[in-house]
Parts: structure tokens; sequence; C-alpha cells
């Protein structure tokens, strides 16, 4: 699973959360909409996980607390 057990500080926060069914279309879109928040972010502090449930694929985004950006829209 992409993102699964890749260390990304002590305090990742899980920031946005999608489930089944659009999981990966609503991420995209949400992606775009905070792409200036997220830039600010060093990847060792993100983590996207990408996992498949009965009802189908789920996403989500969890960031280091150190490194959350203040204007990220946050959404579980």
């Amino acid at each position: 699973m992409a993102g699964e057990l890749v260390d990304i500080g002590f305090r990742p926060k899980l920031v946005a959360s999608f489930e089944p069914p659009g999981a990966e279309e609503r991420f995209r879109e949400w992606q775009a909409a905070n792409a200036g928040a997220l830039a600010g972010v060093p990847l060792e502090a993100l983590r996207v996980e990408y996992g498949r449930t009965g009802r189908g694929a789920y996403v989500r985004v969890r960031i280091d607390e150190a490194h959350l950006p203040e204007t990220l829209l946050t959404t579980t």
C-alpha cells in the first residue's frame, strides 16, 4: 500500500479522508484546491494512503503536525 510504514514524524495528523465510491476523484479535487498550501509541505512530512474495502478504494492524507499549513482545508 502506498504510504504504508513511511515515517513522517512523531505526530502525523489525519487531514483528509475520502471514502468510496469516488474517493480518488474527490482526493484529486481536494489536492488541486489545496495545491498552494501543500507546496510548502516537505515530502518527508506528507503521507497519502490508498486502500480498498468491499465498497471500493479509499484515500487518507496525513501530515506531520510540525509541517501542517494553517491554510489547509481539512476534510474527514
